[in-house]
């Protein structure tokens, strides 16, 4: 039913535990007309957000479109609308304005004011923006849509429904997701924050605090505006991304942060929620203890006095052919401060991290012998773990113990990049699984995450039946991109030393191995 002010359709209440909302169907021309879509996007300087989408695609948006016009066209999941919001993010009061729900003898009904747009696309605005493309506007007139409508949903909330529905959805920007899964900090006690959010708020205090952070505008950030963290002021220089950073730290105070969050999301951060949720769990990350006694400024103070040495010793003086400050040689150093806070785990506070960096300085960081790949990241790391002392070059694989000796001598390491590509995919494949283990010390076990689904997850129980996991998966790798001439194939996989590419990668998990009983 409709009149010229107000719009009523039928309402089928669903109750979760994050609140109730209210399926409707409705006309994609009069959807168009009553909603809006808001992208997430910096407000002010302080790195407070607001919004919950990324950018439009236009060119998404007209296959999208074509789509539409076709004959087989289906739509059956929902758009999901936060109601009763305007356009600038502030709920309406006004009770002729806002959306509601009425109960009769059917059941419910939605009525909706239509002067103006109160309600916000949370997700699917692709789907509906997608409509203005069609040539053929009598489709708009034809066309329902299934829709989920929140009510006065906080605008923290409507972030984190976006990033929980699409956070593991290639399309969606891993740094956006992030951000979004971040975005109400300010709103929950620091306590109740996962080691996701402790993470997110750290990386947006790194990028924004400019008396000590090595990181400050360096961060590359996903929202809209973001020049107005900075009044305007442009970064020439390197960035990274938002996830590099989040990743980073995580690593430190947290062995698989999913798990983490998931289980502190069985109380509502209003009833309960506690980092104390965690205490129960065996987690030997080097910050852990830190984190879980809320000491995040003994941890954020660790992080800014590493990478100011870092900055003062390393990256100051770099050129711009080194990988010390690229993604990989970022992600490095992270790596090198776990080994560097486990080695120091009595004096963790008073660490002089000049004394370590100091070390590192002739070191030269653009030769070809590192790349940007996670080939790159585990030489970096096992370079300056080497001149450091915390590893030996012994453990390193004989055919590139040469090239290592060079580095660490100050001379050109002559590395020509002679390997395939499917052999350089076959070591990233077993690099990236090692990095998502979970390590179960309580019952001797680990878990492998295949391919970054947490539904695909493989329990090993020994370490031989480890090393034949890795060996078969370095063997599906290689084999899904080696040439298909069956000689040029087996003369490749002849000289790849397969065996010694697990070895080496298992270096930095030693101490996890022995914990587990393993070694």
């Amino acid at each position: 039913m409709e009149n010229n002010n107000f719009l009523e359709l039928r309402a089928l209440k669903v109750s979760q535990p994050l609140g109730n909302f209210f399926v409707i169907s409705i006309n994609a021309a009069k959807l168009l007309d009553i909603c809006f879509s808001e992208p997430l996007k910096y407000i002010d300087g302080s790195g407070n957000v607001q919004g919950s989408q990324r950018p439009q695609d236009q060119k998404r948006l007209k296959e999208i479109a074509s789509y539409i016009e076709s004959v087989e066209m289906a739509f059956p999941n929902s758009i999901i609308l936060s109601a009763n919001y305007n356009e600038n993010g502030q709920i309406v009061y006004d009770k002729d304005d806002r959306w509601r729900i009425e109960s009769d003898k059917d059941g419910f009904k939605l009525i909706i004011p239509t002067k103006q747009k109160l309600a916000a696309i949370i997700d699917g605005q692709h789907r509906l923006n997608s409509f203005r493309y069609v040539t053929n506007n009598s489709k708009l007139e034809k066309i329902d849509l299934l829709c989920s409508v929140y009510f006065d949903l906080p605008n923290s909330y409507q972030a984190f429904l976006f990033a929980t529905i699409n956070s593991n959805q290639k399309k969606v920007d891993r740094s956006l997701a992030l951000e979004q899964f971040g975005y109400n900090v300010d709103d929950e006690n620091e306590k109740s924050w996962t080691p996701e959010k402790f993470a997110v708020f750290l990386s947006r205090k790194l990028n924004t605090d400019k008396t000590n952070s090595a990181f400050y505008r360096h961060i590359k950030v996903a929202p809209m505006n973001v020049d107005s963290l900075f009044n305007g002021e442009k970064n020439k220089d390197w960035v990274v991304s938002t996830a590099t950073i989040v990743d980073g730290i995580t690593s430190l105070i947290s062995a698989n942060p999913k798990r983490d969050r998931i289980l502190m999301q069985q109380k509502s951060f209003l009833n309960g929620r506690n980092r104390s949720m965690l205490v129960n769990i065996k987690d030997n990350s080097p910050l852990r203890k830190q984190f879980l006694n809320i000491e995040d400024q003994i941890i954020y103070d660790i992080i800014v006095s590493y990478f100011k040495s870092i900055n003062e010793i390393l990256w100051v003086n770099s050129n711009t052919n080194s990988y010390i400050k690229k993604t990989v040689g970022i992600q490095a150093l992270f790596d090198v401060l776990k080994s560097i806070l486990k080695s120091e785990s009595n004096n963790i506070s008073k660490i002089d991290f000049n004394f370590y960096i100091e070390k590192l300085k002739n070191l030269d960081f653009g030769d070809k012998f590192f790349q940007s790949s996670g080939i790159g990241r585990g030489r970096i790391r096992n370079t300056i773990n080497i001149k450091l002392g915390l590893i030996s070059i012994e453990k390193i694989k004989g055919k590139d113990q040469d090239f290592y000796q060079k580095i660490l001598q100050n001379i050109n390491s002559d590395y020509s990049p002679e390997r395939w590509l499917c052999e350089e995919d076959s070591e990233n494949a077993i690099i990236n699984t090692l990095e998502n283990i979970v390590w179960n010390y309580e019952n001797r076990t680990i878990t492998l995450i295949q391919n970054n689904n947490y539904d695909d997850l493989i329990t090993i129980r020994d370490y031989n039946s480890l090393l034949n996991k890795l060996e078969e998966i370095g063997e599906i790798e290689f084999f899904a991109t080696a040439p298909s001439d069956d000689d040029v194939r087996s003369l490749i996989k002849e000289k790849f030393d397969l065996e010694s590419i697990i070895q080496l990668s298992l270096i930095p998990y030693t101490d996890n191995l022995t914990k587990l009983g393993w070694l």
